[in-house]
């Protein structure tokens, strides 16, 4: 196949599980891409035929839009614009994208998702090699294969069949018809490959993995990319949770949860900035990004608490010495007491034996005494036998 009606025929670009996508030039020799299905297979050809549906249904910036479609021989077609800068599955290739490229993808990507949401389309097949870049900024939502109308069954689902790709197919999925928050999901799915360069859950087989998406929890981002953010983080495990209710209410909320994580992560960042003094000044020490997770502060308040053993412990040791204490403290007060007590007995007994000296020198004159008879009246003092009464100079007296 050389010409397709009035376009001519590059090279194949793609090759996908129902279709081929070929590089092209119509005839004003601008550069296309043409998408082709077989007449052969009815199924492929239905859901062809329903993405053309789609797509003619919605016109958004961020959708790919189809620029004509028809038969050619044996072969469906639809011509859509040629997006030379790849796909967003060969720019993770190269690497994690930050938080502000992810942000920016998403939010591309979450306008055209909550259009067709709008329009009850749902896409069922979110995935990087879907996104499809118009630059180096801009981008599309491509391949509406799968779409289908919210809340309608349709009878090119297979009953007992899994539509999508494995590692971004919703857990619910595996009982309960397509909805928005499998839509979600799915770009939950996208979200975390970008900012870590890998998918949450992977395996050997498409079982596996989807094994895995119903059983085994999400290892957290930032332990693969420690430059996301708690608040990035906390967004995106936000929208893989494994029952529907808890994720966000529709795509817009995601993608403005994200922009407030970001604004968050931002403001954290800034607050890392602290004046440092010096010489000349003040001077701003460069910023550190350091995001505590609010579980790491949990524990570090947690292991701030006084163990109740300890509590009990002081509480006994209280008990037992204040008592102790107050009987010490009486007892003391009784022996100074009794104390007190002994020394002025000593006082008032030592008193009575102790006399002033007296207060001036006085001489003694000997009196007389008439013969050798004793005198009769008593006397103070300490008789020396010569009949008169003494004193000692150092005054020991009756007091």
């Amino acid at each position: 196949m050389t010409h397709l009606n009035q376009y001519a025929i590059q090279s194949r670009l793609a090759r996908g599980g129902m279709s081929e996508i070929y590089l092209a030039h119509n005839e004003q020799q601008h550069t296309v891409a043409i998408k082709v299905v077989h007449t052969s297979n009815d199924d492929y050809v239905a859901r062809f035929q329903r993405e053309v549906a789609a797509l003619k249904s919605l016109k958004h910036e961020h959708i790919l839009p189809i620029i004509d479609f028809g038969e050619h021989d044996c072969w469906h077609y639809c011509v859509m614009p040629y997006a030379k800068h790849g796909t967003l599955r060969e720019r993770i290739a190269e690497g994690p994208l930050t938080q502000q490229e992810t942000g920016a993808i998403l939010e591309q990507i979450a306008a055209a998702m909550q259009y067709a949401h709008d329009h009850n389309i749902l896409h069922r097949d979110i995935k990087p090699s879907n996104i499809l870049f118009i630059d180096e900024h801009q981008v599309y939502l491509a391949d509406f294969g799968l779409a289908k109308e919210i809340a309608k069954d349709s009878e090119l689902t297979q009953t007992g069949c899994l539509m999508g790709t494995p590692e971004y197919m919703a857990p619910e999925l595996v009982e309960e018809p397509a909805t928005t928050s499998s839509d979600i999901y799915a770009l939950g799915i996208v979200l975390y490959h970008m900012l870590t360069g890998q998918v949450p859950f992977q395996g050997s087989n498409p079982l596996s993995i989807y094994w895995k998406h119903i059983r085994e929890l999400p290892t957290p981002p930032s332990l693969l990319n420690p430059a996301i953010s708690y608040a990035v983080e906390r967004v995106v495990l936000r929208a893989l949770e494994k029952e529907p209710q808890r994720r966000f209410k529709s795509v817009q909320e995601m993608a403005q949860a994200y922009t407030q994580a970001l604004k968050d992560a931002e403001q954290a960042q800034t607050m890392q900035v602290l004046p440092a003094l010096t010489p000349g000044g003040i001077k701003l020490a460069p910023p550190t990004t350091q995001v505590i997770p609010i579980q790491a502060m949990y524990t570090r308040s947690s292991s701030r608490r006084v163990h109740p053993a300890f509590i009990a412990l002081v509480a006994v040791f209280f008990l037992m010495v204040i008592p102790f204490a107050l009987g010490l403290s009486l007892s003391s007060n009784n022996v100074s007491f009794q104390a007190s007590t002994i020394r002025g007995a000593n006082a008032q007994f030592a008193g009575k034996l102790l006399v002033p000296p007296p207060t001036q020198d006085t001489k003694t004159t000997p009196v007389p005494n008439s013969g050798n008879h004793p005198d009769p009246s008593p006397r103070n003092g300490h008789d020396n036998g010569d009949g008169h009464d003494h004193k000692h100079k150092h005054g020991y007296g009756d007091g």
